[in-house]
């Protein structure tokens, strides 16, 4: 029997081409990035149970094993947690149903720092399920985490999540079993929707849909999901999908472009990589030498690991230094935190001594650096001063590229120093076991920090250092490279 299990509801209320890839077991299979971002959720959800210390833990069961305890649980009146109802073709697992007197309230675990309107449909098929099946669903809820809680000690679970009370947001929502009913005949199309037909804002949002590289994968090269301005590029997209012109070289001259568009633009069409000197001599102009260019990586935990830090807070372990001195000498330091004990006290100590002085600290994308290094200052205040010298010297590289003084072509539209790298020097990370900064996270805290990964990790700990090292010394010598490919730019007739 075909069944409408709460996840594929909310695939169908994405995207009808991944709900049926979804119920056809070909979605591809998650990545490491997805995988942390589960464990995230659980290692929150432990937490949330501790609220509701009475609870029947039905979670972890097969499917009749999880349908019969939910049965007996609603019959004494017991919190359930993972509470399986099944209503002829239609399935939830709820995270959370407590009794009333004269009803059930149903919660929602979110890992995430507010309550989102994505949750409404999720939790309105959670009530719809449990309405069919003949309970009286009386108030809806949210529980997620709380932005603001620090950690002092032992997790205080009170103090780390929030409640949201969305009733009137979920009744709002209609035709749930309309919708049901529809998503039960998608799965059992024999094909799924066209491509074309299912590309839509929903492939980003709220989160990249698994199927999207395969779909847009399709449109060409240079096309007009490509441009910068989003509210433009998706009209443009609806109308190029009735009448066949989704690239770029096929956009009617007369619209009213952008000026980083019709820098985009331009450079497609005549397959040339477009250049406003004066504004790169401006940028150079402006540095004042040596450079210090430099480099974070951190990790993120939805649970607090170290006092005096946030969930989700930036815990910076590692960084790349590279010093370019005006007459070409260079200087490389480094450092990548060892053991699982807060790496930020000896990454503060290591980096005194070398970035203080005169020279501006240059950094791609400026604002990361900054906010790490802000709340560097005030976790560890002793520091503040010298902190906050650095963050008056910061330069942001990546400031000429967001404007387009630069442009190739191959960037397809990203100003990303992943796309930059090697549009201007040919250099690239492609070739790097580790080659993006939420793989090396993700590698650090695994081999690291997680008690639960370590042990997986013993072996292949010193090849993930000596990785992680390459990926992230490669940034700031990319950011050397990328001064000198501009200063070749700007002084070339």
């Amino acid at each position: 029997m075909p069944i409408i299990t709460k996840s594929k509801f909310m695939n169908g209320e994405k995207c009808s081409r991944l709900l049926w890839f979804a119920n056809q077991k070909q979605i591809p299979k998650p990545n490491i990035s997805d995988k942390h971002k589960f464990q995230q959720g659980y290692d929150f959800e432990e937490y949330v149970k501790k609220l509701f210390p009475e609870g029947v833990e039905c979670s972890n069961k097969d499917f009749k094993t999880n349908i019969d305890l939910t049965t007996k649980a609603i019959i004494n009146q017991d919190i359930i947690f993972e509470a399986g109802i099944l209503s002829g073709n239609f399935y939830i697992r709820a995270d959370i149903l407590q009794p009333q007197p004269d009803g059930w309230n149903l919660y929602e675990i979110k890992s995430t720092t507010q309550a989102k309107i994505h949750h409404i449909p999720d939790l309105a098929y959670q009530k719809f399920v449990c309405e069919r099946y003949g309970l009286k669903i009386k108030k809806c809820f949210v529980i997620f985490i709380n932005k603001e809680y620090i950690k002092k000690g032992n997790i205080n679970y009170n103090e780390l999540t929030m409640l949201e009370d969305v009733t009137d947001k979920v009744n709002k929502i209609e035709n749930l079993e309309e919708k049901a009913n529809n998503y039960l005949k998608i799965i059992k199309m024999d094909k799924p929707a066209e491509i074309i037909k299912s590309i839509s804002k929903n492939c980003n949002s709220p989160y990249v849909c698994p199927l999207k590289s395969d779909c847009w994968g399709t449109l060409p090269e240079n096309n007009v999901l490509q441009l910068t301005n989003w509210r433009m590029y998706w009209d443009l997209f609806e109308e190029g999908k009735e009448n066949g012109k989704l690239d770029i070289n096929d956009l009617d001259e007369s619209l009213e472009f952008k000026p980083k568009d019709k820098i985009l633009i331009e450079a497609v069409k005549d397959n040339k990589i477009k250049i406003q000197k004066p504004n790169l001599k401006l940028f150079l102009d402006s540095l004042t030498y040596p450079l210090y260019h430099f480099d974070f990586e951190t990790f993120d935990t939805v649970i607090p690991i170290y006092d005096k830090t946030r969930p989700y807070q930036k815990i910076p372990f590692q960084y790349s230094l590279h010093i370019q001195h005006q007459n070409g000498r260079i200087e490389h330091y480094e450092y990548l935190a060892d053991g699982n004990s807060d790496p930020r006290i000896e990454l503060l100590k290591t980096l005194k001594p070398i970035i203080e002085g005169k020279g501006d600290v240059i950094v791609y994308n400026k604002s990361f650096e900054k906010s790490v290094l802000e709340k560097l200052a005030i976790d560890f205040p002793e520091n503040m001063e010298w902190i906050q010298d650095v963050i008056n010297r910061l330069k942001d590289l990546a400031n000429p590229f967001r404007n387009f003084d630069y442009y190739n072509p191959s960037q397809k539209g990203s100003y990303s120093i992943k796309k930059v790298l090697p549009a201007i020097t040919g250099k690239s990370y492609s070739d790097l076991e580790i080659n993006n900064g939420a793989i090396a996270s993700i590698k650090y805290f695994n081999s690291h920090i997680n008690s639960k990964t370590m042990v997986d990790y013993i072996s292949d700990k010193e090849e993930i250092r000596k990785n992680l090292l390459k990926y992230c010394g490669l940034d700031t010598e990319g950011m050397i490279l990328i001064v000198n490919e501009m200063i070749k730019l700007v002084e070339s007739n």
